[in-house]
């Protein structure tokens, strides 16, 4: 692996770590809280592609195993494995690898925001919330059909993210295509 990719890589997990400080919000639906750092890993995905953005990704959940306190709300350490958002915290590499891999096979260099936004939106966004309702229902109280419906909540604000990732992507692209190495 070249120096370039494990910088971006590093950079990438600096990243999601960041977006890590915003506050989650709490919702009544579910016992899980909306985070913003979930948009970090479709980012992951669109501008690190589908290997070196799944390894940002799993190198970023090992530190949360290790116990770096590196998740929304400041949780880390092998428990929340365990807890009601194991299966968001799961999905994150599967998302990250879907959507790098869509991005190279339709949407090189990320050039078209669109593609971007839909392949963000369908393969991150609604896959992790999937998967977390999943994972909800098995953890909890909570009924697979009651935990996909009460999903639905997160739709609006994970199409925005999605929307964002794939527009910042674009302009980073641009910027990094305009710049000689």
């Amino acid at each position: 692996m070249k120096t370039k990719d494990i910088t971006k890589i590093a950079i990438m997990i600096s990243i999601i770590i960041v977006l890590g400080f915003f506050p989650p919000i709490p919702i009544s639906l579910l016992p899980v809280p909306i985070v913003i750092q979930n948009a970090g890993f479709m980012l992951s995905g669109l501008l690190l592609g589908k290997k070196n953005g799944t390894i940002a990704t799993v190198l970023f959940l090992l530190l949360v195993a290790i116990g770096f306190p590196v998740l929304a709300g400041g949780r880390g350490g092998m428990m929340v494995f365990f807890g009601v958002t194991a299966g968001y915290l799961f999905a994150y590499p599967f998302a990250t690898y879907f959507i790098g891999w869509m991005s190279e096979k339709f949407n090189s260099n990320n050039q078209n925001s669109w593609y971007a936004f839909a392949i963000t939106l369908l393969f991150g966004a609604l896959f992790i919330d999937f998967c977390g309702a999943v994972g909800v229902s098995i953890l909890s109280d909570v009924t697979l059909s009651k935990s996909l419906i009460a999903s639905l909540a997160f739709i609006p604000g994970d199409a925005i993210k999605a929307f964002l990732a794939a527009i910042i992507a674009k302009r980073i692209s641009n910027s990094l295509g305009q710049r000689k190495d």
